[in-house]
């Protein structure tokens, strides 16, 4: 071997070891998934895509993970998307900084999308989702699901009713309506 070619082979593992600790996201398709702590590399990837929330119970990472279903539904989508999902596999409320960047990034990008899916399932409380409700019920690009043994249904169906936000029963409802 050629001092060029060991040259090559450390440059190549380096860039391996670097990437593959970087929270960093590559577009390979039309979607995107975006959670706390990533970052898009490539801006361009992002020109003309259309940015979706996925608003709704978590429960700290305790309920089924709605959101991965909806990855698979916008890759059979025509057009670019990218999903904000604030769930993190390994979220930890105790580490000092991580609530106020935890609540920021969601704001933000609640503010930066242009449809916001929530999805409230009947078992849990989400009482992050009912502010997220009340904070972006005028929005205007809004879909709620909720499910009619939620034990706050009732302040969700009036609200969404006031607001002219569609009120669906299940996902794929809403899925099926919001996203032809």
């Amino acid at each position: 071997m050629t001092k060029t070619n060991n040259f090559r082979i450390l440059l190549l593992m380096l860039v391996s070891i670097v990437l593959s600790i970087m929270p960093t996201l590559y577009a390979d398709g039309k979607v995107i998934v975006l959670h706390p702590h990533e970052r898009i590399t490539n801006p361009k990837d992002t020109i003309g895509a259309k940015k979706v929330f996925l608003a709704g119970t978590i429960d700290m990472g305790s309920s089924v993970d709605w959101q991965r279903g909806l990855v698979q539904f916008f890759e059979t989508k025509n057009g670019k998307w990218i999903l904000f999902n604030p769930r993190q596999d390994k979220w930890d409320g105790t580490k000092k900084g991580e609530m106020d960047y935890q609540v920021n990034w969601e704001l933000s990008h609640l503010e930066e999308s242009s449809f916001i899916i929530m999805n409230i399932l009947g078992t849990s409380k989400s009482p992050v989702s009912l502010l997220e409700l009340g904070l972006f019920a005028r929005s205007g690009k809004m879909a709620v699901v909720c499910d009619s043994t939620f034990y706050r249904y009732d302040n969700v169906r009036i609200t969404c009713k006031k607001y002219g936000i569609h009120l669906y029963p299940t996902l794929d409802a809403l899925l099926r309506t919001e996203f032809k």
